[in-house]
């Protein structure tokens, strides 16, 4: 085994920098390994999706809440985590107030070793969570510097975004013998229920804005699809003639919600403080390019990022497609194209800077067009095997050229013009 010396983090950056490829080569055969440092493949069933649902849809009120997961909980997370972005083994053991992580990265076309190979162990010291013991391949690292560089790993990982809301919210951490619990704040974006009570001006603009759905449905014509833009432009317009600059982005807001309880009833009853949906007489789903599952999508998704939580609403969104390719209709680039666009139009219709705006725009548009992109030429109904056989996984060159050549669509929209 290899021993990384102390260096000072700027001094190791200018070793890096100034390694000629000869030594940088060496680093690498130390670092990579022909076989994998664990076998352990953890795999969802359905019970762990339960589960996991069970836990997105705490509708605890405390400020303040706890999650117990157990060993098993803990693999099946991470191996979940990981799986999303490469190809990957990982093994996590609570052993004596600890956690010990083995996690092994398929390497491809890669001389060296074929895999990326690191171990770590999480103990609490003095109230807080430290990293020690980290020896990546053949490289035992100092426990001076296995924190910082575990947290530099993570830094050009598309795991970043996690870490920080991790971060942001985790309060602390107990190890006991089972497992793991964490103590973590709510974050004020997210807990609808405690920001909307009945007598907030939110909770009567959503109800204001509920009103005016069922109008709108009392007058559609049944010989026609009801197409989203039909419920999103008159809403805007009202929403422009109702509100400042200053108060724009919560009147979107209310707005989105609003549409989406009646375009998604079910799916965003659970994070709202109260149970009710507009009152029609009658029902017509909404479409996006004569789909409704798009229109969920789009309006799902829209909801979250106007909410405040974009990571989750991306993540969520991308995992439904991925257990759609495993046990359901297959995987779709369409479905995940709405979920896309309708994160862009969330996040863009509570902007400080472009509520405004956003409002008048939305107040001139002739039809879907202007705020969802055509995408049915995309790839759908992909099985695991064929999404696999195709794009490998969600972090390879192919599928994030698929996500580029979404987004490029969606950013050339009137609506953002």
């Amino acid at each position: 085994d290899l021993a990384l010396f102390p260096l000072s983090p700027l001094r190791l950056f200018f070793f890096y920098l100034a390694a000629p490829p000869l030594l940088i080569a060496i680093i690498l055969f130390y670092a990579t390994e022909n076989n994998a440092i664990t076998t352990s493949n953890w795999s969802l069933n359905q019970s762990d999706l339960i589960r996991a649902k069970n836990i997105l849809n705490n509708t605890s009120s405390a400020k303040q809440q706890s999650l117990v997961l157990s060993e098993n909980d803990l693999n099946i997370a991470l191996s979940f985590l990981l799986n999303h972005y490469i190809h990957s083994t990982s093994k996590i053991t609570v052993k004596k107030q600890q956690l010990q992580f083995k996690i092994s990265l398929l390497l491809t076309n890669n001389p060296f070793g074929k895999y990326f190979n690191f171990s770590f162990n999480l103990t609490k010291h003095a109230g807080y969570p430290v990293i020690n013991t980290l020896q990546i391949g053949r490289i035992k690292i100092a426990d001076e510097f296995a924190g910082l560089i575990v947290e530099s790993i993570i830094e050009y990982t598309p795991l970043k975004e996690f870490y920080i809301l991790a971060a942001q919210h985790i309060r602390s951490l107990e190890i006991h013998p089972n497992g793991l619990t964490i103590s973590y704040i709510s974050s004020a974006d997210i807990d609808l229920k405690s920001t909307m009570s009945l007598n907030n001006t939110n909770y009567q603009s959503v109800i204001f804005y509920q009103q005016n759905i069922s109008s709108i449905i009392a007058q559609h014509d049944p010989k026609w699809r009801l197409s989203l833009a039909d419920l999103l432009q008159p809403l805007f317009k009202q929403a422009y003639q109702r509100s400042t600059a200053i108060t724009a982005p919560s009147e979107n807001r209310a707005v989105l919600i609003a549409i989406s309880t009646y375009v998604n009833k079910r799916e965003i009853q659970a994070f709202l403080p109260f149970d009710i949906s507009p009152v029609t007489e009658r029902q017509y789903s909404a479409s996006l390019y004569r789909r409704t599952d798009m229109a969920k999508h789009f309006m799902a998704s829209a909801v979250l990022a106007a909410t405040g939580v974009s990571t989750l609403a991306n993540f969520l969104g991308q995992e439904k497609e991925l257990a759609d390719a495993k046990q359901g209709s297959g995987f779709s680039f369409i479905d995940l194209a709405g979920d896309r666009a309708g994160l862009r139009f969330g996040t863009t219709a509570v902007s400080a800077s472009e509520a405004r705006v956003f409002q008048k725009r939305m107040t001139n548009i002739k039809d879907y067009t202007a705020f969802m992109p055509e995408v049915r030429d995309l790839p759908e109904n992909m099985s695991h095997g064929v999404f696999k056989q195709r794009f490998e996984s969600v972090y390879s060159t192919k599928y994030q050229a698929m996500l580029k050549k979404i987004d490029h669509r969606i950013a050339q929209l009137p609506i953002y013009q």
